[in-house]
């Protein structure tokens, strides 16, 4: 337990350092250049934070970002989960989508963004690039879980002759779980990077991302920092605060285990 504890107050450190570090070279390169329209002063870029909070069209735009970011996370993720209950059942259709994984993940985000514009609008654009490019991480992470399963049990259930519904709500998810949840927070974080991606690139209205194409057609770099730094937040935030979802799977495994031993 004190090493637990001791590792946690030293990865704080460490972030505390790193964050000090970052803010350093800001300075340095401020300092260096002097020049606002390419490195914005700290101050500058404070009070345009300050501004941003007190304006209710960042909150809304801010929330329809986040919106958008949480949607398309769970649209992948829904879609993922399916497709890999589906190939637990079917190793031809496993083999069958394991070329189109691939496909989707190797798709230039940038090229797929374009031609989204031109087949729907800047607000839907985002939300399907978001989408097409978490789906094959998310997929990809569940699959590992389920090749790590143990060959006994899968063995166990052909044996007593377990059915496909009971194989999946009994073995395959209890196990996938820990690993989902393990890395919710940073699939959550990525989307929204991804979506404000794209936001920016099609210029969509009522959006972070919009927000940032409209700063940089006007060359207000200290807003551009402003947005970054808030992002920034929100996606640690998120993914701290999802994070926190692999507690319910220690305390069900513990639970488990002391049910065990009882």
């Amino acid at each position: 337990m004190k090493a637990f504890f001791f590792g946690k107050k030293l990865n704080i450190a460490f972030s505390f350092l790193a964050v000090v570090a970052m803010w350093g070279a800001w300075l340095i390169a401020y300092y260096t250049v002097r020049n606002d329209y390419i490195v914005p002063s700290f101050t500058d870029t404070v009070v345009a934070i300050g501004k941003n909070f007190a304006d209710g069209g960042f909150w809304a735009a801010f929330g329809g970002t986040l919106l958008r970011t949480l949607y398309s996370w769970a649209v992948a993720f829904a879609a993922s989960l399916l497709t890999l209950c589906l190939g637990a059942l079917s190793e031809k259709f496993r083999r069958f989508l394991a070329p189109l994984v691939s496909a989707l993940r190797t798709l230039p985000t940038m090229a797929v963004t374009l031609m989204l514009l031109i087949w729907t609008s800047p607000r839907v654009a985002p939300t399907v690039v978001a989408f097409m490019m978490i789906f094959p991480l998310s997929y990809t992470q569940l699959y590992a879980s389920f090749c790590a399963i143990d060959e006994k049990l899968l063995q166990m259930a052909r044996i007593y002759k377990i059915g496909g519904a009971d194989r999946l709500t009994k073995i395959y998810i209890p196990l996938l779980m820990p690993g989902v949840f393990a890395e919710t927070g940073a699939n959550i974080s990525l989307t929204l990077k991804v979506m404000v991606s794209a936001e920016v690139l099609a210029g969509t209205f009522g959006s972070v991302g919009g927000l940032m194409y409209t700063a940089s057609m006007y060359s207000r770099m200290d807003q551009m920092f402003a947005l970054t730094i808030v992002m920034l937040a929100a996606g640690g935030l998120l993914e701290f605060a999802f994070g926190q979802l692999s507690r319910i799977t220690d305390r069900w495994v513990l639970g488990r285990g002391q049910g065990r031993r009882a």
